[in-house]
Order: C-alpha cells, then structure tokens, then sequence
C-alpha cells in the first residue's frame, strides 16, 4: 500500500472511513493509465515498423512523428480527462460531506456557548453540568477532526494530481488547486493565506476554548492529540479489580486443595499459583506477557522447586530460555526477508492477474497464500500483510458486499489452519513442542508436515466449499434489492488490480531469499541440521548472519515481538512446575480415571477437550496449560509426540468464535 494511503488510514476517523478520498482507487487508475499508455506505445512502434519494413504503398501515410505524436496526444488526453473527472467527483463528494459536517458543528457550538455564556473570568469557566463538559470534550474532538479531515483530503487529491502530472509530463496541478480546491467547500476566504487549512473547523475550536481555563485548554488538544495518533490510555494497564479478584480466587483454593492433595504442600501451593496464573490470563486482568513472567519469581517465593532459593531460581530461569525461542525468533527475521522482497505484495497481484475476472478461485488462492505465509512466516504476521494488499480491493466493492464478507472470512479460516503446518507457524505449535522436550519427548519437522499438510490442504477446501454455500444465502437487503433491479442477477464481480510500489529484487535481496529458504529446508531435513549441531543452533547461526550483513536492520530487530518470547518463556516456566512439584503427577492419576485406555481413542478424547477448551480461551493459554497433561498422558499410552502433535492441530482448529 502507497504511503499517502496508509497515513489516512491511519489518521482516519473510524466512524468517517468511507468518507474519505478513495485515494487507492484513484492511484489504481492511474497505474492504469500509464498501462494504457505503455501499451498504445508499443502499438504505434509496431505500426511504425510495419509501416517502414519497405512494403508500404503510396496511399498509405508516411509513418512520421506527427501521426505518432497525434494518436499518442488523443489517446492520452481522454485517459486524462477521464481520471481527472473521477478525481473531480472525489472533491465534490468529501467536500459537500465536509460542508454539511461544519455547518452542523457550527450551530452546535453556538448553541453551547450561548448556553455557557459570553464571559469568562481569568480563573476560566467551569461548566456547571456533566453533561455539559463531556459536551465540550466532544465538540472540541470532532472539530480536531474535521480539521485534520481537510488536511488530509486537501493533500491527498494535490499528490494524485501531482502524480499524474510527473507520469503524463503535464502541469494540471497548479490550475487544479486554484480552480477547483480552492472554490470548494475545503476552502475558507477569511484565510486568504492559509485558504485550505480548515478555518471553518479552527474557529470552532477557538469558540470553545474562549469559554474554558489555559488548563483545560490543554487538557483536551492533549486529548485530541492522543486520539490522533490512535492512543487508548489504560488498556494495557493491569486492571486492578480484576487483579485482585484472581488472587482471592487462588488464595481460596490452596487451603480446599489440602483435601485431594494431603501431604503434599508444594502440590497445594501449585495448585494456587496455576489458578491464580490462568485467571489473570482468561480474565485478562494484565497483558499475557505480563502475567507469565510472573510466573518464575512466584514459584521461588512459593517454594515449589527442589533445592535452596537460589537453585530453584537457576532452574526456573533454564525453563524459561529453552531452545524454542531462537526457532521463533529465527521465524520473525524470516519474515522480514520475505516481507522486505515483497513477497506477500507480489503473490497477491499475480494472483489478481490470474484470476482477477474469476473471483470464487480468486477467493480459493487467497486462502492457500493465508496458508503459505502462516506457514513461512507465522499466522499471526501473515493475516496482517494479506488485509494490507487485500485493502484496496475491498474498499472498491459495496459496504454490504457479500463477497468482500466471504473473502476476509476465508483468509481468517486459512491463517488460522496455516498456524498448523509447521512447528514455528503458531505460538502453541512451540509452547507445545518446548513442554514436549522438557519431558523428553521430540518432533522432527518431517514428522510434522507429513500430517499438517495433508490436512491442512483438506481444511481449505472444504472451508472454501463451505463459504460458497454461505455466499449463496449471505446476501443482505440492499444487495437483494440490487439483484432484483437486475432481474436477479448481479454484475459479475472483477477485482481492481493489486497496486503497491514495487521495488526491484536485486542479487542482495535474491540472496537474502535463497537463504531464508535454505534454513527453511535445513528445519525440515533432519541431517542437514544435524550438521550444525540442531535446529536451535541454525537458527542461532541464520540471526548472526542476517544482523551481521545488514539482511535485517537493528531498528527491525527491536520491532519485533518480544513479548511473545516472553509469554512462552512463562509458559514453559509455569508447565515445569507443576511437573517438579508432583501436582502433574496427582492430574494425570485423576484423568486416568476419566478416559480410556486404548491408546487412539485416549489421543481423540484429547483433542475433543483442546477444541472445547480454545474455542473460548486464547489458543496460546490453552497450550501452555493443558499440554503438559497431554505430553503425560500419552507417554503413558505409549503414543506421546503423536498426542502432542494432534493436540497441538486441536488447539488451532478452534476458531468457531470471531475473537480467536
């Protein structure tokens, strides 16, 4: 996506999305354009030669510059006049929007101050009423908003001209901006210095800070300014009451504990510290890193390990750096490898060049890149980059689209199920394989993938037949009411093409990809990673590598994200407790009873209570807590990677809930 586009997404009131300049549809026309004009140049050359190979006949015109120069003139003025007409309608729409929306603002204010009154003193006005202050917080908000409208409106139409003026060699600009920008409603006369810096939004403001103290005047531009930038104070913050209510819960439970668990102390203190850890996490009570990292200073202070303070604190702290967090930060600088040659951007528009005019197989393909950049990057990155190129497409097609509805839903399904495919596609795949390797068990990636895959190719197709079934039956009455107007038919849908700023693949980035997929291939072959002395130590290797030669930047570097690490890291930390401190032992004599012995039938009725469990719980949570019961059990079995790997698809699979 274009950088002047993803900055009014990002600026953007949410409420006023589609009130914008569609500056992607614009800037897509124009790479039509120059298209166009590209291919009407190699007609007329190939005309050219045709007509100067020696065969032309004396009626035929001498092929000069002239004729050339004059098809080439006519063709690209219409082009011209027809982008320029589009980006006319596109002022005349968020301009008269803009004009409603001032004006409204504007008789809102002056009803509010008049109810406050004229004067104010030097300590400033202090609005009798709630409801007038939030008033006035409101206001003064949308009035920032509608200024920072303008400004993005205004700009966004002057770079497209521009644009088109840098492509064609024309100077449409300068005429643009005072004929048009400046008679519109964007512009305001009292400024003539500034005529488009939204004047008419200002003085509202101005209006209301006339009324108010210097405090409270920066009190809410400090607001506004927060809200700009997207800024949601105490979101992030642990949430107190909650906080509270899970210590109280845990503190309850280790004394009624005692009785299922008699002569076991550290049992019984475990027993709180896992509630007290899986409350905070269903509950959300502090952020999930947060949480976890709670978990190794607690099993100190708890004594639930062997030994003195300070070698239960050297085990905790080996549980929490294990060998699966260099696979997983070897994952995040191979997706920016992938991400920095453009991977995601270049798939997408081969995609829509394919299939464009199909857009049901269209849909199918999304769905299998889902699956692949889940795969090579992880399921949480990928649906990421895929919205980001998928964006501009969507906003083209009709709020209530029925398509749009069913193309977002399938790449939801497909990243999710592409969080299966390898042991680093997913959070859980790792926390599941680190609780395995604590216990002595191991996975090869051959192991994996020759039952991911399989798998996972069924689950999209039959997830992409299930959406059609659905699209059939999902349209809505506005949509109905279009296929009605059309004798029941609707116009078949042929997706925009996919416009990003391409940039060249050059030796060093061509480099930087063969590698990537060299230690792709060296995760998946056993011997060759081997070699290296295992997969953790070629991932190691791949990271020094890739700082050392500028493959990924220091900023990249600490972009990236470490709480994920650390939430694992805790994970992995609250999972070897509970193993050293017997209560995993009391667990499994206890869920024994309840499943059965055959061994296939055990790994199902596993998998059942991983789906039920993820449906409503983070996937991750439910990795971290219930894998070491299934690593137990199904040593037990005799059947412990293959529980675990079932288990480990189980906990991806459940995405039955929009929140997953």
């Amino acid at each position: 996506m274009v950088a002047w586009e993803r900055q009014i997404e990002e600026r953007s009131v949410p409420a006023w999305r589609d009130k914008y300049v569609k500056y992607g549809k614009l800037k897509r026309m124009l790479e039509q354009l120059k298209v166009k004009k590209n291919e009407e140049a190699q007609m007329i050359s190939a005309m050219h030669l045709a007509l100067s190979d020696g065969t032309s006949s004396p009626q035929l015109p001498s092929p000069g510059t002239n004729l050339e120069a004059g098809l080439l003139d006519e063709n690209q003025e219409r082009m011209r006049q027809e982008f320029m007409e589009a980006v006319h309608a596109e002022l005349r729409r968020v301009s008269a929007w803009y004009d409603d929306a001032a004006t409204a603002l504007e008789s809102r204010v002056r009803d509010l101050t008049s109810a406050l009154g004229s004067s104010a003193g030097a300590a400033g006005l202090k609005p009798s009423g709630e409801h007038l202050t939030e008033e006035i917080d409101r206001l003064h908000l949308e009035a920032a908003q509608l200024n920072e409208y303008v400004l993005l409106n205004v700009e966004a139409l002057r770079k497209i001209v521009k644009k088109m003026d840098k492509m064609c060699g024309t100077s449409e600009q300068k005429d643009f901006v005072e004929k048009h920008l400046k008679r519109s409603a964007f512009a305001c006369m009292s400024d003539p210095k500034h005529p488009l810096s939204g004047q008419r939004a200002k003085d509202c403001r101005k209006a209301l800070e006339e009324c108010l103290s210097p405090e409270r005047i920066q009190e809410l531009r400090c607001k506004a300014l927060n809200t700009r930038h997207g800024a949601k104070p105490g979101k992030e913050g642990i949430k107190r009451r909650r906080a509270v209510a899970c210590a109280l819960i845990a503190l309850a439970v280790v004394p009624a504990s005692a009785r299922w668990l008699p002569g076991k102390p550290r049992a019984q203190r475990c027993v709180g510290l896992v509630i007290f850890t899986v409350a905070m996490w269903i509950s959300e009570a502090a952020p999930f890193e947060g949480t976890a990292l709670m978990v190794p200073p607690l099993a100190v202070l708890l004594d639930l390990l062997p030994g003195d303070k300070l070698a239960q604190g050297h085990l905790i702290l080996s549980s929490v750096f294990t060998d699966s967090l260099y696979l997983v930060l070897c994952g995040f600088v191979i997706s920016s490898v992938f991400t920095r040659c453009q991977l995601e951007c270049r798939t997408a528009a081969l995609l829509q060049r394919r299939l464009g005019d199909r857009p049901f197989a269209f849909m199918l393909a999304v769905m299998f890149l889902g699956l692949l950049l889940s795969a090579l990057l992880s399921n949480v990155t990928a649906p990421l980059l895929i919205v980001e190129v998928l964006k501009p497409l969507l906003r083209d097609m009709p709020t209530d689209s029925r398509y749009s509805r069913a193309l977002l839903m399938g790449l939801a399904f497909s990243c999710n199920i592409g969080g299966m495919v390898t042991p680093i596609s997913s959070p859980q795949n790792i926390a599941s394989l680190t609780i395995l390797e604590q216990h002595g068990g191991h996975l090869r990636w051959d192991q994996w993938l020759s039952m991911s895959l399989p798998f996972c190719t069924v689950a999209i197709l039959l997830g992409w037949a299930l959406l059609l079934v659905v699209h059939r039956f999902d349209a809505s009455p506005e949509e109905a009411a279009r296929m009605t107007a059309h004798r029941g038919h609707v116009a078949q849908v042929v997706l925009p093409k996919v416009v990003f700023d391409r940039e060249d693949i050059t030796l060093g980035k061509a480099l930087s990809l063969a590698s990537a997929c060299a230690v792709l291939g060296a995760f998946a072959y056993r011997p060759a990673a081997v070699a290296f002395g295992g997969t953790p130590v070629v991932a190691m290797f791949y990271i020094a590598v890739a700082l050392a030669t500028g493959l990924v930047s220091r900023q990249t570097f600490n972009s990236y994200s470490w709480h994920l690490l650390f939430l694992i890291g805790g994970g992995s930390a609250l999972g070897f407790v509970v193993s050293s401190s017997g209560l995993l032992e009391v667990i499994t004599h206890f869920a024994k009873k309840g499943l059965s012995n055959e061994p296939f039938t055990l790994v199902a009725e596993l998998a059942l209570v991983l789906v039920g469990a993820t449906t409503f719980v983070s996937h991750t949570v439910a990795a971290l807590v219930f894998m070491p019961l299934v690593v137990k059990l199904g040593a037990s079995a005799g059947v412990q990677e293959l529980a675990v790997l079932v288990c480990s698809l189980s906990c991806s699979v459940a995405f039955a809930l929009p929140l997953k």
